[in-house]
């Protein structure tokens, strides 16, 4: 036992001695200096050191050097060497050796080199022990390729020097080398030791070197390196186990990672449990590290930023609120709740969980906020919908100076775009080219995105081709851009040029090409997409077979969407949506229905499933499944959504149930500008346009500002109720007041209502005046108004332009002959018949129908082979017989142009309307309404006997037609009939 007090007694009776006063005695001089080192007292040694009047043994100077290099001292020890030079005395290997770590640990190159060349001069360049150090001084100021030469020029090395070499080379990055040197190691037969290890393993982790790095492991085990020693308990060294840990944790092993780290006998390291929670984490387990969080927690071992880091993103990636609030509760009483990093990422956090309100009050509560910050809530809000509180953030942030980065633009782009905020979007983008951003693929997409949904398809394509590098992103931005703006020939030729420039279109592209190619003329290009998908075997997946059955749907292949549906891998409620809605819109409504009833085998509807099965219940006028339609919604809490609501109340309008539809309207807490529209449309078809007018004003009122639709309906009601100076009156103030351009629709409207009101010549004046190129549905609303007028003269005139743009349509040949049947102009009829015949066309067919104890009848005008057909004629030739007696004679010549008046007779009987009402007199109980369905315009016979039928069954009548409804009760009809039979005979 060394005894510091023993030794100074000691020099304390030489000095007593008189042996110091002239000079300390060489040898005794030694011997105190030495002492004096192994016990620590550094000072003492180098008095004693001095006072000699000198030291010839080099050990003496190597032990002080060795002394003030332990002690840190390493500039004194330098010193020391210098001193001893210039005294004379020959430094041997150890003090090189010595002076060498003293130099390395100061980091002085220079006084390294002149070591170096002055150890050479004295020979001891081929020392094992100077050699190793020499190496650890290049290695320690990064000079590796001298350490590495020095390595390579020792002819004897041991261990140390492996280690060192292996040690470099791993510091260096040179992660190759060093598993080299460790093959080359083992080759020559020298012991591996548990130093060489703690280098090589996060060699090989680095370079993925599992086979290597589980043969390192399997020695450790057998040479019992891998064992603590000094544990009672057999378990792994710690500092061994945590490179282990860290070389499984790197190639992607967790379960060996795992299994080290359990056997390990201390893991008082954070570092340990820092790899392992980050190794679950990166293979997004986020769980199991969370768990070994908690685990940690409970061995009382502290968190570092690196463990915050890791719960940080744990937290951010899980979507349970519970361990997110958990996690940041802890956060908050360890201190780590006010770094910027750590709130940043509880912000993203909190914005991912939908928990808006609280990233908002963490963001709030910073001391400090970085661009992270501001990124991370603007993008909360958006991601979570709240655009207009992003785009407040965003001018929030920019008038604090706060640097704007791309990924703030990317943030608040689509807040832009979902408001459609052009100028802001447009003061982005000035901003982004201003700073060079422009450039980035992503955020050229995001702004072709936002242009996009502002409508602006001209800003959109001048970016897309000016960007440099277009991704299918990009592509897809533009070829929804076009498909907004109805630019369908130019998605085809966007498809090419995608093809020509080798980017291969993603589901994505190919279903917004297919939205381009729905409901329109070029279902060529639509099914050329589709025979693409099946090439590419794109056909089963889910968007793309969504999209394909729309494509066919609203092109009216109901066929062809069908067979893609039942032959889809999957389906969800998308697919079941999209198809009903089909069938809805191309007037399959019983298809509709039952493939709703299929539907409800499988999935439960939603809010969608009601406004696409609600348009079938309208077609159908089956108020009954209508009503049902309304409960089920209204149990499931579909009301709230605006397009159900507006749906139900389409629903009743057309149904004739006009004050269901008010009820509803009324009701609505929240009326949007189709709500408007829907019920002023209905008011126009049951013939109250005073008001529809009223409505209409008290819109305009309450601040919504009418649209194209919105002027549709209102003047198709003035049309409708003969209202010519109010119509007159709303067309002007569309064009002067909100700077609508009137539409094919509108001028319709407007040439209705002035041939309603007798004013032929000028709904013809209209008509030719008009900006854009009439169709033959103005052409024929007048032609009907030269019937109801009897212009014949202008009616011959006004036919041969109907026949110029639908020369195949009979409907219009059937009104030009009825035109002459009123006039008795039996020839032209019959030139008129036979003109129809010699091209082979057919008269559409009359078809009503009516619902009865939950099931739809259909009749067919002039069919009798209903199983109460018999009943039905009977009741109608009561009719007629009845109608005679009164002095009502059916006009005869306006149905079959000259025949006798016994065919004439019978087929006015046939008529599918009057089929229908007397289906509904016999079989629906006495006070509730009939209400009848045609596909076509009610002639005058059937309004006449309809009217009749009314007043002798003391029954209510609602007819609806292809152009409005018609009510009838005791006799009285509150519509006035304006013409007879325009497109059918029946």
């Amino acid at each position: 036992m060394r005894s510091l007090e023993g030794g100074k007694r000691a020099h304390f009776l030489v000095r007593a001695s008189g042996l110091g006063i002239d000079g300390m005695d060489s040898v005794l001089g030694q011997k105190l200096v030495l002492m004096y080192l192994k016990c620590g007292d550094l000072g003492s040694a180098r008095r004693v050191f001095d006072e000699m009047p000198q030291v010839g043994d080099v050990r003496v100077w190597t032990a002080l050097m060795s002394g003030y290099a332990k002690a840190g001292d390493l500039r004194e020890g330098v010193l020391l060497f210098r001193k001893m030079h210039c005294c004379g005395v020959r430094p041997d290997a150890y003090t090189i050796s010595c002076v060498l770590k003293c130099i390395a640990g100061l980091g002085s190159i220079a006084d390294g080199e002149v070591v170096h060349g002055y150890l050479e001069k004295l020979g001891f360049g081929s020392h094992c022990a100077v050699g190793n150090a020499l190496m650890a001084l290049y290695s320690r100021c990064g000079c590796n390729e001298d350490a590495l030469r020095v390595f390579e020029g020792m002819p004897q090395r041991d261990a140390i020097s492996w280690n060192s070499v292996i040690s470099g080379c791993f510091s260096n990055g040179w992660h190759g080398r060093a598993v080299e040197h460790l093959s080359e190691m083992w080759f020559e037969g020298l012991e591996i030791d548990s130093v060489t290890m703690l280098s090589v393993l996060p060699a090989c982790a680095e370079l993925g070197y599992e086979l290597v790095g589980r043969v390192i492991h399997g020695y450790s085990v057998k040479t019992g390196l891998l064992w603590e020693l000094e544990s009672l308990e057999r378990g792994v060294d710690e500092n061994l186990g945590s490179k282990l840990v860290f070389m499984y944790v790197k190639c992607g092993e967790l379960g060996y990672a795992r299994k080290v780290f359990d056997a390990m006998s201390s893991k008082s390291s954070i570092h340990v449990w820092n790899l392992l929670m980050g190794g679950y984490a990166k293979v997004g387990e986020f769980q199991e590290s969370l768990f070994l969080f908690e685990k940690m927690h409970d061995s009382g071992i502290a968190p570092d930023e690196h463990t915050v880091s890791c719960l940080v993103k744990c937290v951010t990636s899980l979507y349970s609120a519970r361990d997110g609030l958990v996690v940041h509760g802890y956060l908050l009483k360890l201190g780590f709740g006010a770094q910027c990093a750590v709130c940043n990422a509880m912000i993203s956090f909190y914005a991912k969980s939908n928990m808006t309100e609280e990233a908002l009050l963490v963001f709030d509560g910073m001391p400090h906020r970085d661009v992270i910050s501001w990124n991370s809530i603007i993008s909360g809000c958006t991601f979570n919908g709240l655009h207009s509180r992003a785009i407040e953030l965003f001018v929030r942030m920019w008038l604090q100076g706060q640097e704007l980065d791309s990924a703030t633009l990317l943030s608040v782009l689509p807040a832009c775009a979902q408001l459609r905020h052009w100028f802001l979007g447009r003061v982005v983008h000035g901003y982004s080219v201003k700073t060079g951003l422009i450039g980035e693929t992503s955020l050229a997409n995001v702004l072709l995105d936002m242009y996009s949904n502002c409508s602006d398809w001209r800003s959109t394509n001048k970016i897309f081709r000016n960007m440099d590098q277009k991704n299918v992103v990009s592509w897809t931005a533009i070829i929804t851009s076009y498909t907004r703006a109805g630019l369908f020939d130019k998605v085809a030729g966007l498809l090419q040029e995608m093809a020509l420039e080798g980017i291969r279109p993603d589901t994505f592209a190919i279903t917004g090409a297919l939205h381009a190619f729905a409901g329109n003329e070029s279902q060529k290009h639509g099914k050329s997409v589709h025979a693409y998908a099946i090439r590419n075997g794109m056909e089963k997946v889910l968007p793309v077979t969504n999209a394909l059955m729309e494509m066919y749907a609203k092109c009216g292949k109901m066929e062809e969407a069908r067979l893609i549906f039942y032959g889809a891998a999957s389906k969800d409620m998308i697919s079941w949506n999209t198809l009903i809605g089909g069938y809805s819109r191309n007037n399959l409504a019983n298809e509709a229905f039952s493939l709703f009833t299929e539907m409800l085998l499988q999935f439960r509807p939603n809010a969608v499933t009601m406004t696409c099965i609600l348009p079938a219940a309208a077609s159908l006028s089956s108020l009954e499944r209508g009503r049902e339609m309304h409960t089920y919604a209204l149990r499931r809490g579909y009301l709230e959504d605006d397009f159900v609501a507006n749906a139900l109340m389409d629903m009743y309008v057309k149904c004739g149930a006009l004050l269901l539809s008010r009820r509803l309207f009324d009701r609505l807490s929240s009326k949007n500008l189709i709500s408007w529209t829907i019920m002023v449309a209905g008011y126009g078809m049951h013939g109250r346009g005073r008001d529809a007018i009223a409505l209409f004003e008290q819109m305009r009122t309450s601040g919504i500002m009418p649209d194209a639709a919105s002027f549709s309906a209102i003047l198709y009601a003035c049309s409708h109720s003969g209202l010519r100076d109010e119509g007159w009156r709303f067309f002007d103030a569309m064009r002067r007041e909100h700077r609508i351009e009137p539409r094919l629709k509108h001028y319709t409207c407007m040439v209705d209502l002035l041939t309603n009101t007798g004013n032929l010549r000028e709904a013809y004046e209209f008509i030719e005046s008009m900006p854009i190129e009439p169709d033959s549905s103005i052409w024929v609303s007048l032609l009907n108004g030269c019937r109801i007028h009897r212009d014949i003269k202008l009616a011959e005139e006004v036919a041969e332009r109907v026949f110029e743009l639908e020369p195949e349509n009979t409907g219009y040949y059937v009104l030009l002959a009825n035109i002459y049947a009123e006039a008795e102009r039996w020839e032209a009829v019959r030139k008129l018949r036979n003109k129809i015949g010699g091209r082979g066309l057919r008269e559409k067919t009359g078809c009503s129908w009516i619902e009865a104890r939950g099931k739809v009848q259909v009749f067919i005008a002039g069919n009798r082979n209903h199983p109460q057909g018999e009943r039905i004629a009977e009741f109608l030739d009561e009719v007629a017989r009845r109608m005679q007696e009164e002095g009502h004679d059916p006009k005869k010549r306006y149905a079959l142009m000259g025949a006798d008046d016994a065919v004439n007779g019978e087929s006015l009987c046939g008529h599918s309307s009057k089929l229908a009402v007397a289906f509904g007199v016999l079989n629906l109980s006495e006070g509730r309404p009939i209400r009848v369905t045609k596909n076509s315009r009610v002639c005058t016979h059937c309004h006449e006997a309809a009217k009749f039928i009314s007043k002798m069954c003391s029954r209510e009548i609602i007819l609806r037609d292809s152009n409005r409804f018609h009510h009838f009760e005791q006799g009285f009809s509150r519509i006035k009939i304006l013409e007879s039979c325009p497109q059918n005979l029946h």
